[in-house]
């Protein structure tokens, strides 16, 4: 390029540059006419700053960019979903109407179509009634890509992706308005720090959700109107309070952002640690907490357990035929006893490499939105846990059943309510959200407090 070219090139982006200033300064001064009018009209000042940045966000490339996003990949994910729920509950039909033997198994739940968990695993069948409990592999998910990759479901896109967004969408609400001089023409007058830093908090936030919440209700009024789903009073108040923390999770993001710009005074420093931040929290820190966990709970592997129960049915066969009469029978009930003590030392290590990974990643906000939202919505861990001891009750009801074999009773099982997937553990993972969403938005207020305009 010429010399005479590279003048000319920086003289039209110092233009550019000076009439977007130009644009934000006309902006900022008539917001500043618009306070000194409403000071005698007696109206809200933290009014006007939260309808100003509306405003702002409202016609801004960000807000553009959300919509879009947002709208897609929920209306794309609510319909590929959809159809995966649909085929699974078909194949729980024909297993159930297929299957003559004692099995337990139950259907998936709508709710999947959202947050899909581990819905695959609780709607396996379990084969009981012998030593140990058998788990059929028919009903597997339809979707075989989804083995390469992670369902796309709601609960992906809002941990994920949404999470990044609101991080980018306040990066720059404090210092990219300080590179182009308005912060500090917004402060020169009697414009208090407080109100301008929660009327930016609350249009901002406000402005970025509001694409959220309209992809969500168009992507839920598409799935209730197909004669499929069935959602019940409890399942709608689940899907309320999985809204509710998603809200909470994503708020705990942006006033994470804008603390990020609080802390920097240029954009460019703000977007390079507001991604790492966001890298950190939403795969490093889950993904180190498991690691750790399975250092501290030594947890022996399917193999091994297969081995251990292929011995003990082995040991107990050869003693069986030595034997005669009751001593078979006392043979048999001892080779049961020990196949279930194998079986409850296997479930208690896994119950507790589960806890301490659970306790370890939820310092997190992801983990901890993940727990709370798949154990709301009835597909997570807790749920796994409540079913596999209803299977075991039931298979200790088939072991002791005293009628004939071809009229076992049906496995029946209702999933958690609203009130009990809010159990202490629900609960702990909502309180973490609030907290960290609470410190997030003091530690935002107190930087700019002492935030550095000139």
């Amino acid at each position: 390029m010429a010399p005479e070219d590279k003048v000319e090139r920086a003289i039209r982006e110092k233009l550019s540059f000076t009439a977007a200033a130009k644009l934000r300064n006309r902006m900022l001064a008539r917001v500043l006419d618009a306070l000194k009018r409403s000071q005698g009209r007696g109206q809200s000042v933290l009014t006007l700053i939260i309808a100003k940045e509306l405003r702002h966000s409202l016609f801004s490339y960000k807000f553009s960019i959300v919509t879009v996003l947002s709208t897609v990949l929920i209306l794309a994910s609510t319909y590929v979903m959809y159809r995966d729920y649909c085929l699974a509950r078909d194949n729980y039909e024909v297993l159930r109407s297929e299957s003559d033997e004692a099995i337990a198994v139950i259907p998936p739940t709508p709710l999947s179509i959202f947050a899909r968990g581990l819905d695959e695993n609780l709607c396996r069948s379990f084969g009981v009634g012998g030593t140990n409990i058998e788990v059929s592999e028919k009903q597997q998910s339809v979707n075989e890509i989804f083995k390469l990759f992670t369902a796309p479901d709601l609960l992906y896109i809002i941990k994920v992706i949404l999470s990044l967004c609101a991080m980018l969408f306040a990066f720059d609400m404090i210092s990219g308005e300080k590179e182009t001089g308005t912060l500090r023409q917004s402060l020169s007058g009697s414009l208090a720090r407080p109100i301008l830093i929660i009327g930016k908090w609350v249009g901002g936030f406000a402005s970025f959700i509001l694409p959220f919440f309209i992809a969500v209700l168009l992507g839920t009024i598409l799935v209730t109107l197909s004669p499929k789903v069935d959602m019940s009073a409890q399942d709608w108040a689940k899907m309320g309070l999985f809204l509710l923390s998603s809200t909470i999770y994503l708020a705990v993001f942006f006033s994470l952002g804008l603390l990020v710009s609080c802390l920097t005074h240029q954009s460019s420093s703000s977007l390079v640690i507001s991604l790492f931040v966001w890298t950190t929290l939403v795969f490093v820190i889950p993904n180190l907490g498991n690691v750790l966990a399975r250092q501290l709970v030594e947890l022996p592997t399917v193999q091994q357990l297969e081995l251990r129960r292929t011995y003990n049915r082995r040991k107990a066969y050869f003693e069986r035929n030595r034997a005669d009469g009751l001593e078979r029978r006392r043979i048999g009930e001892r080779a049961r006893a020990e196949a279930d003590q194998v079986s409850e030392e296997y479930r208690n290590r896994f119950n507790r490499l589960a806890m301490i990974s659970q306790n370890i990643t939820r310092i997190s906000p992801a983990a901890a939105f993940t727990f709370l939202a798949t154990d709301t919505m009835g597909t997570g861990m807790a749920e796994e846990r409540r079913l596999k001891r209803a299977v075991l009750q039931y298979n200790h009801t088939i072991r002791n059943w005293p009628g004939r074999r071809d009229r076992y009773p049906v496995f029946s099982y209702q999933r958690s309510s609203c009130r009990e997937a809010l159990g202490p553990g629900g609960l702990g993972n909502l309180l973490i959200l609030v907290l960290l969403g609470i410190l997030s938005c003091t530690g935002a207020y107190v930087a700019f407090m002492r935030y550095d305009v000139r």
